[in-house]
């Protein structure tokens, strides 16, 4: 008979090779032919790539809110069809990992970049995933429990121009963990911002007391250019959302002019926004402009140093 210092060691060494029962870790040479990580995610750790695509396509459905059926056909509240170049990867991760931990890893990532995030669910409030599954992405095995699904959409400010990226991740009933990237490529490359997720907005404040405007744009007199108009629509939805919700407008800008300039030319922009959101019916005295000038520094992956901050009151 073996004895138990032998037996302990044979199962120390038994688990060491095998891994926790039921689980699995893989490595790149396990990778689907043809494939290759994004430029802008490392994968995560132990993953492999079980599918990848590449292709053009004039009709790309880019989700901003969860799905719902209604009448037994599926509808998003906000949503785009996008054209371009598509990159789809599928990763399967060790299985049983946590999902949010997983996609914790990729959006950890994406704070580093200069982007714009655009809507952001977990668990229950993505709505069903089989939706998201068969509906969105078109691939079956990303069914899973609710309470186990995670998804974002943002926009990033690449070399080459805007780069729109989905991702979900999901832990199925079987404990396969998959993560879904896709990142489009527009075909002209100058496609202008989208619209951000009115939820998107409140819960940023919610997190973080703080929500960024990106890309506004003023002319020489520091007025708000007319095509920016469009751009504060989910502000002020989120704003009519919450009617309890007071803000900062903080202007913030950047430049050669003395500091005393840089402040007043920002606090014209921050009226400004304030102006527009006012004629679209927020009341006065829920928003207080403020400019400061370049005093604030560049929030770590933004390059946006001309912009309008959303501040939460106490």
């Amino acid at each position: 008979m073996m004895s138990l210092k032998k037996t302990a060691i044979y199962l120390v060494s038994l688990f060491l090779f095998c891994g926790v029962p039921g689980s699995y870790a893989f490595d790149a040479s396990e990778d689907v032919a043809g494939s290759r990580d994004s430029d802008y995610f490392k994968r995560y750790a132990r993953s492999k790539i079980e599918d990848y695509s590449q292709s053009n396509t004039a009709d790309y459905l880019f989700s901003l809110s969860a799905p719902k059926t209604v009448n037994g056909v599926m509808e998003l509240e906000y949503a785009e069809r996008l054209s371009g170049v598509l990159t789809r990867i599928t990763y399967r991760a060790p299985d049983a990992e946590p999902s949010n931990q997983v996609f914790d890893h990729y959006s950890s990532q994406l704070k580093q970049l200069s982007h714009n995030l655009l809507y952001e669910c977990h668990a229950r409030e993505c709505g069903d995933s089989n939706l998201w599954a068969n509906s969105i992405f078109g691939i079956r095995k990303l069914y899973g429990p609710q309470r186990y699904q995670h998804y974002l959409a943002a926009q990033l400010t690449t070399d080459e121009g805007p780069l729109f990226v989905a991702l979900y991740v999901v832990q199925r009933g079987n404990k396969r963990v998959y993560i879904q990237l896709d990142l489009l490529k527009p075909e002209d490359g100058r496609l202008g911002d989208l619209a951000v997720n009115p939820d998107t907005i409140l819960e940023q404040l919610k997190i973080n007391g703080v929500f960024n405007l990106r890309n506004l744009k003023f002319d020489a007199s520091d007025g708000l250019a007319q095509e920016s108009d469009k751009r504060l629509a989910a502000v002020v939805e989120a704003l009519k959302k919450n009617t309890r919700l007071k803000l900062y407008i903080v202007g913030n800008l950047s430049g050669a002019d003395d500091l005393d300039v840089l402040k007043s030319r920002s606090l014209v922009r921050a009226e400004a926004v304030r102006g527009v959101l006012v004629d679209a019916g927020i009341e006065l005295e829920r928003l207080i402009p403020q400019g400061i000038g370049p005093l604030a520094p560049v929030q770590q992956g933004s390059d946006n140093a001309d912009r309008i901050g959303l501040v939460l009151q106490e």
